[in-house]
């Protein structure tokens, strides 16, 4: 998802299309209606390729921030041609650009002054704290892959990405759902938050749930009830026992595995990106 890189990235995609739809692809006519130059809608057009490429406006690899070859009010022209772009605009202002802190240009732990949306609204808190957080959902057999780790005045919370915000004691892979801290973190609470993209998970659920009609076999129908599950309720156990069917269905038409796998991301490298 193109909100686990950046804050701006969900607008800036939805600006890039905004204009493609306003002009139809003729992005010389967008070019002449906002007073561009050919050499700067193309810059705008090579920012917009690599940002789509990336799935964001931070390099897939290597985590560094790239901007556009054109200044603001060049872009702020093109968001003009439409009240939609306009109001985009407002939101992508400040994050297109290069920051002024430096580090603020890298994805990486928050405490290091990097930018990461794996610990929301958690600017202070540090490569410790998320390490012995980490440990600790281990200890309990909580697979990290679909959370983000929130600080609060009370402590902790980790997001769970899935469309119940309330699964049930036989929904979740724990009965527990909070815990008092100790050691360093003495004093302080754990608490684990479902609910997290919970319209995006409600719709893919959805959405699978309808394709299982059209599964070419047992194994494909059985893969896609995992997956459903797991997006329901949170549960990385039945997404791990998707991929053991997804491994078992031989030979497939078309192949593909969804869900929140690849680690690259985040900087602790344990939750997985969409």
């Amino acid at each position: 998802m193109l909100r686990q890189v950046s804050p701006e990235s969900e607008p800036i995609y939805d600006f890039i299309i905004a204009l493609h739809k306003y002009c139809h692809g003729n992005w010389r006519q967008a070019a002449s209606e906002a007073g561009l130059s050919e050499d700067e809608i193309k810059a705008f057009l090579d920012y917009s390729a690599q940002f789509l490429g990336n799935c964001g406006n931070y390099k897939s690899f290597g985590d560094s921030k790239f901007i556009p070859r054109i200044n603001p009010r060049q872009v702020k022209a093109l968001a003009t041609l439409t009240p939609e772009t306009l109001q985009l605009w407002e939101q992508i202002k400040d994050g297109l650009f290069a920051d002024k802190d430096v580090a603020k240009m890298h994805l990486g732990y928050p405490d290091q002054g990097h930018l990461s949306t794996y610990y929301p609204d958690s600017p202070d808190i540090t490569k410790e704290e998320i390490t012995i957080i980490s440990d600790f959902l281990e200890s309990k057999k909580l697979l990290p892959e679909n959370t983000r780790v929130r600080k609060t005045p009370a402590g902790y919370e980790v997001l769970i990405a899935s469309e119940y915000t309330r699964p049930s004691e036989m929904e979740r892979d724990t009965s527990e759902t909070e815990w008092e801290l100790e050691g360093k973190l003495k004093g302080k609470r754990l608490v684990l938050a479902f609910g997290d993209y919970h319209k995006e998970m409600n719709t893919i659920a959805d959405n699978l749930e309808m394709a299982e009609k059209f599964a070419a076999n047992e194994s494909e129908k059985s893969m896609l009830k995992e997956y459903v599950k797991s997006f329901r309720t949170g549960s990385l156990e039945a997404f791990k026992q998707s991929q053991r069917y997804w491994i078992g269905d031989k030979g497939p038409m078309v192949e593909s595995d969804i869900g929140f796998i690849e680690t690259y991301r985040d900087p602790h490298g344990i939750r997985g990106g969409w």
